[in-house]
C-alpha cells in the first residue's frame, strides 16, 4: 500500500502538558541558538481540538509553570480557577464523615492552584504557536503505529481513514501518512497506545508492571453559600472495600462550581468492580448529597491514572525516541499530582532534543541525557520518596497500608523490600461473578447511569467505521469469561461499551470515552484499545 510520507525533525505524539512543554522549551533553546527556522517540529493530536481529550482533577503544583514560563505565568494568561484556600481530609463510613485532625504531608496543597487542565493545555497551545511556522500542531490526526528501523524509532504512522464498518476500503479510503522523524516523543498520557506498542516491541518495561486506577469526574453547578472558591476535600473509605485502593476529591472551582470525582484502583481483585458505579454511590453519602442537592450536572468523564510510580517506569529513551509525562509513569500518586512532573519532564526532553539536533546525533547515547537529568531533578526526588507507596497499599490493604505507607514516607521511601513488587491489574482479578450485586438505582437529580455519563462527556464516533476496540477472541466472552468471571468488562467500562446480548458480546464503540480501562483490566488480555479513524471521542474542554 502506497502511503504519503512527511519528514520532520521532531514528532511529538499527543498534545498534553508534557509534549507542549517539550515543544515550547525546544523552540526556546533553538531560537536562542538562532537555529529555530532550520528545524521542523510537529505535534499530532488525536482529538478534534487540543484539550478535548484532557481530563484531570486538577490541583496543580505551580513550580514547573514558573520554571517554564517565568514567575509571571499567571499574568501571561494561564487560566486558573482558584488558589487552594481551605483543605480537609475525611474518612467516610456509609453515613458519616470523620475529619482528620491533620492533613497528611503528601496531601498538603498550600500554594497550589485549582485548574481545568484542558483549559491550561489550550493556553499552552497558543504559547507554542507563538513561535511561528517552525512548529505545526496537527489536530484530528490520530497516530496508529510506531515506525521502526530495527530498534530505532523513525516516526509514526497516522490512522487509515475511510474504511467501512467491516474493515474493507471504502470509496473515500485514504491510507494514513507516515511521519518520518529524527526524534519521536511519546507524550500520550495514561496507557498511551503507541507507548504500549513500543514498550512491548522493544522490551522497555519497568521493574514493576504499571498499575492503574480509573477516575470518574463530574463538574457541578451548585447554589452559592455551600463552599467557597479554593475549598478542597479528599476522602478515603466508603464505598470502597479495604482491599481496593482509591478515594475521592471535591475542588471548589468557584463559589458555585465544583469538581467532584472518584478514583478506583483496578487491582482490587473483584471482577464486579465498577468505578462508575462507585462514584455514583459516593455521591449519595450525606456529605455529598448536601453539597450537590439542587445543583446541576454540567460535564462528566472518565480517565485512567498510572499509579505505579518510579518502579513502573518504562525505559524512557532509545535511538530516536523519548517517553515523557504520564506515558513515562511520572505521576506522584501519594500527592495525587502529575501535571508538574509532566511539565518538568517535557522541559528536560526539549533541552536534550535541542542538543541532539544541534549535534546532529539522535542516538540513544545522546538522548540518554534525558534520563540522567530527570534523575538529577526534583522529579526524581519526589517520586523516589514514594517509590513503594502504591505497592504497600496493594500488599497490606487500605487500613494497614496507610500506616506502612506513612512509615515509608518518613523513612524516605524504603520499607520492607525495595522495590516492593506488585502484580499487573489484569492478573489481580479473582474468579467470580461480575454480574452479582447489580442493585444500584439511579436517583434523579443526583446520580446518573453510564449512558447519561457518555452524553455529558460529549463523546461521539462515526458509526460506519471499524470498531477501534478489538477483541482477539469473542468466543471467549460467551464461554470462559462468562463462566469464570461473569464478563467483568460490562462492569469496569464506565461508558457501557461492552454488553452481552443474547449470549454474544456487543461492542458499543461509539460510547467510548477513551479511558483505556478495558485495555488494562480485561483478565484475559484480549481487548486492545486503538485509535478510531474519525477523531471521535469525548469533548472534555472545561473538565
Amino acid at each position: 500500500m502506497e502511503r504519503d510520507t512527511m519528514p520532520v525533525d521532531v514528532l511529538l505524539v499527543g498534545a498534553g502538558p508534557a509534549n507542549l512543554a517539550c515543544a515550547y522549551r525546544l523552540a526556546q533553546v533553538l531560537q536562542e541558538k538562532g537555529k529555530l527556522d532550520e528545524h521542523v517540529i510537529m505535534i499530532v493530536e488525536k482529538g478534534r481540538e487540543v484539550g478535548d481529550h484532557i481530563l484531570s482533577g486538577a490541583i496543580m503544583d505551580p513550580k514547573a509553570m514558573s520554571e517554564l514560563f517565568g514567575d509571571d505565568w499567571r499574568a501571561q494568561g494561564c487560566p486558573v480557577d482558584a488558589d487552594v484556600a481551605e483543605e480537609s481530609v475525611f474518612t467516610l463510613t456509609a453515613t458519616k464523615a470523620r475529619k482528620m485532625a491533620f492533613i497528611p504531608p503528601p496531601l498538603k496543597n498550600h500554594g497550589n492552584v485549582i485548574v481545568s487542565l484542558s483549559h491550561v493545555v489550550r493556553w499552552m497551545k497558543e504559547k507554542v504557536e507563538a513561535f511561528g511556522d517552525a512548529i505545526m500542531i496537527a489536530e484530528e490526526q490520530p497516530a496508529a503505529d510506531v515506525l521502526l528501523d530495527g530498534e530505532r524509532v523513525t516516526g509514526a504512522r497516522l490512522v487509515d481513514r475511510g474504511r467501512e464498518k467491516d474493515g474493507a476500503e471504502g470509496a473515500a479510503f485514504e491510507p494514513g501518512a507516515d511521519i518520518e522523524a529524527r526524534i519521536t516523543v511519546l507524550g500520550e498520557g495514561s496507557r498511551g497506545s503507541l507507548t504500549k506498542i513500543l514498550v512491548d516491541k522493544l522490551g522497555l518495561g519497568g521493574t514493576n508492571p504499571q498499575v492503574y486506577g480509573t477516575g470518574v469526574k463530574e463538574i457541578w453547578d451548585i447554589p452559592e453559600g455551600r463552599v467557597t472558591a479554593g475549598t478542597v476535600w479528599h476522602t478515603a473509605g466508603w464505598p470502597l472495600p479495604d482491599t481496593t485502593y482509591g478515594g475521592s476529591w471535591m475542588y471548589a472551582m468557584s463559589d458555585s462550581r465544583v469538581s467532584v470525582g472518584f478514583v478506583t484502583a483496578l487491582d482490587g481483585g473483584d471482577p464486579g468492580c465498577d468505578p462508575f458505579e462507585i462514584m455514583q454511590r459516593w455521591k449519595t453519602h450525606p456529605q455529598l448529597r448536601t453539597l450537590l442537592d439542587g445543583g446541576t450536572l454540567v460535564k462528566s468523564g472518565s480517565k485512567t491514572v498510572p499509579e505505579g510510580g518510579w518502579w513502573s517506569r518504562p525505559k524512557s529513551f532509545g535511538d530516536g525516541f523519548l517517553i515523557v509525562g504520564d506515558s513515562g509513569s511520572l505521576l506522584n500518586i501519594a500527592r495525587l499530582k502529575g501535571i508538574h512532573t509532566a511539565l518538568r519532564s517535557g522541559m528536560i526532553a526539549g533541552e536534550v532534543i535541542a542538543e541532539a539536533l544541534l549535534a546532529d546525533d539522535t542516538s540513544a547515547g545522546v538522548l540518554e541525557r534525558y534520563e540522567e537529568r530527570l534523575r538529577a531533578s526534583w522529579v526524581k526526588d519526589e517520586l523516589w520518596r514514594v517509590r513503594n507507596w502504591r505497592q504497600i497499599f496493594s500488599a497490606k490493604g487500605f487500613k494497614k497500608g496507610k500506616l506502612f505507607a506513612g512509615l515509608a514516607w518518613a523513612l524516605g521511601g524504603k520499607i520492607l523490600k525495595d522495590p516492593v513488587p506488585i502484580h499487573d491489574d489484569a492478573q489481580s482479578v479473582s474468579p467470580g461473578d461480575a454480574s452479582a450485586g447489580r442493585d444500584f438505582k439511579v436517583e434523579e437529580g443526583l446520580t446518573i447511569d453510564k449512558v447519561t455519563g457518555v452524553f455529558h462527556a460529549g463523546s461521539i464516533h462515526e458509526e460506519n467505521q471499524p470498531s477501534h476496540l478489538l477483541i482477539a477472541d469473542t468466543d471467549l466472552c460467551a464461554s470462559r469469561c462468562a463462566e469464570e468471571y461473569g464478563n467483568p468488562c460490562e462492569r469496569f467500562c464506565p461508558a457501557a461499551v461492552y454488553e452481552m446480548v443474547d449470549g454474544a458480546m456487543q461492542i458499543n464503540f461509539s460510547n467510548c470515552v477513551h479511558c483505556k480501562t478495558c485495555d488494562i483490566a480485561d483478565p484475559y488480555g484480549v481487548i486492545t484499545w486503538t485509535v478510531p479513524e474519525d477523531n471521535g471521542g469525548p469533548r472534555y474542554l472545561g473538565m
